[in-house]
């Protein structure tokens, strides 16, 4: 019921700004990314991506191809939670439980399928460790693949960081455990070398001669934002207190199995010391990182999930009275969880699709648009700005002298649409846009100079984007 919820909502839940930005980026890959655009963020997900451009027809079927495809690839991570469950030695019910209990967290099912670059990047990061658990982990070739995974992971986003570090030192602290500092550097050292490899081949394949300059921005590109992203933003600790508040029974069999992986360590074999340290760091790197978006617990919920399920079976196993307990905290997370499912259905998308196809239609093959978040894949945005909150803030900084500004003032993109991000940038774009544009509908704008029946008319806040990132 939970795969056939998620969907559901793939299809039907509402499109974030970052999705229409992270899908519309292989308009551009080999028509100007490496060429004449150096992007700081790692482009690996433009690729998967591309194949959605290819199925879909126009940008609506794309959009909406995405969102399966992505799909998909939850449905692929939760495959893996439950070989990896398999692994550490669980019954195949516990298995089944701790893919029972991803599915039940509001930020997995809800934002799983997202348009981003995590969601790739989680599945490689979870085979990872499935080859590294199931396999013999100082086997050369295991930690080879690993480590090949691993770096495929990273080229997706940088963010994988947090699985790498993670993983190599789950290794590390293992090998310790075992009082061998050779097996420690003989692992650490091919994890590295097959995550090189992936590198080394996103280099080749994007620059070519200039590879070493791609690498540079891969490695270099992300620090500023890494290290003072957050700081365009208030309140983002609030959605840590969110994903707490709204899935409490969840997280606290979490906790419970945590601590009895904690109290039986000496007892742990290998895989599972691995799988702990793994989960430990990567959990600590997530809820911790400096912009705690909603769809960044998803990252960490995967692996958290197999010690909910570990310790419910523990105590249905181990505790006759608390089995009862046990099994209605079970049911009130799965009633609970599918009626907040059920409530996200009028979190819809219709709208958008709907002002997406308007705008699509008004537009020739070659016609531009800008709207500063790429909401139509089908066609190029110019200039090719990304309005978020840094975006916004340097784009009003330089004012008339910016290159929105001078397309604007010539007219240049053949459609532009209204959000609350082009309403944010302040008097000096509104005045040029209510001089250069007229709306043809409440949030789409056409040059007065090709459209002269068209009065211009004053620019409101677009409703239809309230501002509100996601609830």
């Amino acid at each position: 019921m939970k795969v056939a919820i998620l969907l559901v909502l793939a299809v039907n839940t509402r499109f974030v700004m970052d999705e229409f930005w992270h899908f519309t980026q292989p308009v551009y890959l080999f028509d100007g990314t490496f060429e004449t655009i150096w992007p700081k963020k790692a482009v690996g997900y433009a690729l998967f991506y591309e194949l959605s451009h290819l199925i879909g027809w126009d940008a609506s079927s794309m959009l909406m191809t995405g969102r399966l495809t992505t799909a998909c690839l939850a449905l692929v991570l939760t495959w893996c939670i439950y070989r990896c469950a398999r692994a550490l030695g669980y019954e195949r019910v516990t298995a089944i439980l701790a893919v029972a209990l991803l599915l039940s967290f509001s930020n997995f099912i809800e934002r799983g399928f997202r348009l981003r670059s995590e969601p790739l990047a989680t599945a490689f990061a979870a085979l990872a460790v499935l080859v590294v658990i199931r396999y013999e982990a100082d086997r050369a070739k295991t930690l080879l693949i690993a480590g090949l995974l691993c770096g495929l992971a990273f080229v997706t986003t940088q963010k994988s960081v947090y699985f790498n570090f993670a993983l190599g030192a789950a290794l590390v602290v293992d090998a310790i455990c075992m009082r061998s500092v050779t097996r420690a550097i003989k692992r650490g050292g091919l994890l590295v070398l097959g995550w090189a490899v992936a590198i080394i081949f996103y280099g080749a394949l994007l620059g070519g001669p200039a590879m070493l300059q791609v690498l540079e921005v891969l490695f270099l590109g992300p620090v500023e934002l890494a290290r003072y992203g957050g700081s365009y933003y208030e309140g983002l600790d609030a959605y840590v207190w969110q994903t707490l508040l709204r899935n409490p029974l969840q997280y606290g069999l979490v906790v419970v199995g945590f601590l009895l992986s904690v109290t039986h360590l000496r007892k742990l074999d290998g895989a599972a010391r691995i799988f702990l340290v793994y989960t430990t760091l990567l959990t600590a790197l997530v809820f911790f990182h400096n912009q705690t978006w909603p769809y960044v617990f998803t990252m960490a919920l995967p692996f958290l999930a197999v010690y909910g399920a570990a310790a419910v079976t523990h105590y249905l196993q181990h505790s006759k009275r608390r089995a009862a307990i046990i099994q209605g905290i079970l049911m009130a997370i799965a009633i609970q969880s599918t009626v907040r499912n059920v409530q996200y259905l009028n979190h819809d998308n219709h709208a958008q699709l709907a002002l997406v196809r308007f705008a699509e239609a008004q537009l020739g093959k070659d016609d531009t648009y800008f709207d500063g978040i790429g909401m139509i894949p089908s066609r190029r945005m110019e200039p090719r700005l990304w309005l978020d909150a840094q975006g916004v803030r340097k784009t009003r900084d330089e004012g008339q002298s910016s290159d929105l500004y001078s397309a604007l003032l010539g007219a240049e993109p053949h459609l532009v649409i209204s959000t609350y991000r082009t309403d944010s940038l302040g008097e000096v774009f509104t005045s040029v846009l209510e001089a250069k544009y007229g709306f043809l509908s409440p949030h789409i704008m056409l040059p007065l100079e090709t459209n002269p029946k068209l009065s211009p008319a004053k620019i409101e806040r677009a409703p239809l984007f309230n501002g509100v990132y996601d609830d």
